[in-house]
């Protein structure tokens, strides 16, 4: 149960890590990526699913 927890709590925090990053970068910047304003939230969801 601990080892869930500990899991689950690594894929929220590289989540709200990836989600407050994305949220610094310029939009010029973001474009370059291809990622727009509107995908922000689905590429952190991503990313705290692959932890």
């Amino acid at each position: 149960m601990l080892h869930e927890f500990r899991r689950r709590f690594a894929r929220w925090l590289a989540y709200r890590q990836t989600l407050a990053s994305l949220r610094h970068v310029p939009d010029s910047t973001l474009a370059d990526a291809g990622i727009s304003r509107e995908e922000i939230r689905e590429r952190a969801r991503y990313a705290g699913l692959r932890r």
